[in-house]
């Protein structure tokens, strides 16, 4: 199958409790929920990454067969385990994270992955990866770096969105601003969230965060800010694109996932940017009042 754009990242098993103290178990990760959802939308997604031979790791490529992800680029470890992840939720549906990856198999993905693997990624029309993505490849970055560059020159759109959780970076923050910035300086798309991006760089408003994007020469910046909806800059130009109609949150993983899913598979199916910004919205709205990462199928 030729894909439209394939999402590099890691994708862990999820333990999540609920206020009312039920839990549940799963699978998730930014990347790999962006890459269920674009196919959902009719997009021929891919994920590329690596797990573990364990039930997890099992149960991530099931899923992937399921919402028809293409996984010819999704590698299983027979020395390390898949990654995991807890995350509960307050009543406001706000999320907070544990997690148990520093060995996770996915850090190993570009050990393993052959010469004609990296060159059928590099190959494809799209590549979309995270700043959880940069943290999980850390240990590899020269060659996650080197493949973004070819890919590039040959012809490919990177889209990156963000994601910084600072539990991750801590002690190495101004290596995560320095990966960031070059992982920035690559993209024809950003999908920053405002709140992130004031955690990271201290950016005093959205005009201050939209000029440092433009600053990096990405093309199209699609900053996120929660209820407020979403500012758009292209050509110089900002356009705000509020969300349609207000949602009560139950929980709020995947919101920014499913957006750039939503954003992206109408931008590809070549929607202007106010319609695709709406299509992200709708999507988001849906999966936050919803618990969990991925919506039923049904």
């Amino acid at each position: 199958m030729t894909l439209d754009l394939i999402c590099l990242g890691e994708a862990m098993g999820e333990i999540g409790f609920a206020p009312d103290g039920s839990h549940t178990i799963g699978v998730g990760g930014d990347t790999f929920n962006t890459a269920v959802y674009l196919a959902r939308a009719g997009m021929r997604a891919g994920f590329g990454s690596m797990v573990g031979s364990d039930p997890f790791g099992m149960r991530i490529r099931e899923m992937l067969h399921e919402n028809a992800v293409d996984d010819r680029f999704l590698l299983t470890s027979t020395r390390a385990t898949t990654g995991l992840y807890s995350i509960s939720n307050d009543a406001s549906g706000e999320r907070f994270f544990h997690y148990w990856r520093a060995q996770a198999a996915a850090r190993s993905f570009w050990d393993e992955a052959t010469p004609e693997a990296l060159d059928a990624i590099a190959q494809t029309p799209m590549i979309y990866l995270s700043g959880i993505s940069l943290y999980t490849f850390d240990d590899s970055r020269d060659a996650l770096f080197s493949l973004l560059e070819r890919a590039r020159a040959q012809g490919a759109r990177i889209a990156f969105d963000g994601n910084y959780r600072p539990r991750l970076w801590a002690g190495r923050e101004d290596h995560a601003r320095d990966m960031f910035a070059r992982a920035l300086s690559l993209s024809h798309m950003a999908f920053p969230t405002f709140d992130d991006e004031q955690l990271m760089w201290g950016d005093s408003s959205t005009a201050d965060c939209l000029a440092r994007m433009q600053g990096y020469g990405v093309e199209t910046v699609v900053l996120k800010s929660g209820a407020e909806g979403c500012v758009i800059r292209q050509n110089g130009l900002d356009t705000h694109v509020p969300i349609p109609a207000p949602v009560v949150p139950v929980d709020t993983t995947a919101a920014g996932d499913s957006f750039n899913a939503g954003y992206l598979a109408a931008h590809l199916q070549g929607a202007r940017a106010q319609d695709a910004a709406i299509a992200g919205h709708k999507l988001a709205g849906r999966v936050i009042a919803h618990r969990g990462a991925i919506l039923p199928r049904d």
